[in-house]
C-alpha cells in the first residue's frame, strides 16, 4: 500500500465514525452483540486507546529506535481495565478524532527511507513502518465490519458514506 493511500484511507475514519454514530441511542451504543465483540461505544473507546497507545506510540519508537521492541496491546484487557462500558461517547470519540488527525500529520511527513524502518511488533515478528500503516488500514477496516455487523443485529440502516467507505476498501 502506498503511503498516500494509506493516508487517504485512515482519514475517512473519523467521519465514518461520526457519520455512523449520528443516529444511535444510548441503547444502541451499548448494545452488546452475542459473538463477544465490543459494543459500539467499545469500539471508539477501544479505537480511541490503540490511536493514542498503539499506532502513536509504534511509529514513534520505529522512527527514533534501531528495530524497537514494539508490545502487543489487548483491547479486551484494555476494555475491562477502563471500563469501556461505563466512559461517555463524546470525550472517547473527540479524542478519537483529536489523536487520529495527530497521527496524519506526522505520516504526511515520512519519507520512503523512514517507511523502510522496522520494529519487532508482538506477536506478529520484524515489521517495516510501511506494513505497520497496512495493520492500521486493516484495523480500521475491521472494526468498521463489525460496526456493520452491529447495524444488521440493531437493524439501523447503514449511511450512506458508510456504504461508499465500504465499497472503496472493499468491506
Amino acid at each position: 500500500m502506498e503511503l498516500k493511500e494509506a493516508i487517504g484511507t485512515l482519514s475517512d475514519m473519523p467521519e465514518i465514525l461520526k457519520i455512523y454514530l449520528g443516529n444511535l441511542d444510548d441503547a444502541e451504543l451499548h448494545f452488546q452483540p452475542g459473538d463477544g465483540n465490543f459494543s459500539v461505544l467499545e469500539t471508539v473507546c477501544h479505537l480511541r486507546d490503540i490511536e493514542i497507545e498503539g499506532y502513536r506510540v509504534r511509529v514513534q519508537r520505529i522512527l527514533a529506535e534501531k528495530n524497537p521492541r514494539l508490545p502487543d496491546l489487548d483491547g479486551g484487557q484494555l476494555a475491562r481495565e477502563r471500563r469501556y462500558r461505563k466512559q461517555e461517547l463524546r470525550p472517547a470519540l473527540d479524542d478519537f478524532v483529536q489523536a487520529r488527525y495527530t497521527n496524519l500529520r506526522m505520516l504526511e511527513k515520512l519519507s520512503k527511507t523512514q517507511l523502510v524502518r522496522t520494529g519487532f511488533l508482538e506477536p506478529l515478528g520484524r515489521i517495516s513502518l510501511a506494513r505497520l500503516l497496512e495493520l492500521w488500514v486493516e484495523h480500521d477496516q475491521g472494526h468498521v465490519h463489525e460496526l456493520e455487523q452491529l447495524r444488521t443485529e440493531l437493524r439501523a440502516p447503514a449511511p450512506d458514506s458508510q456504504q461508499e467507505f465500504s465499497r472503496s476498501t472493499g468491506f
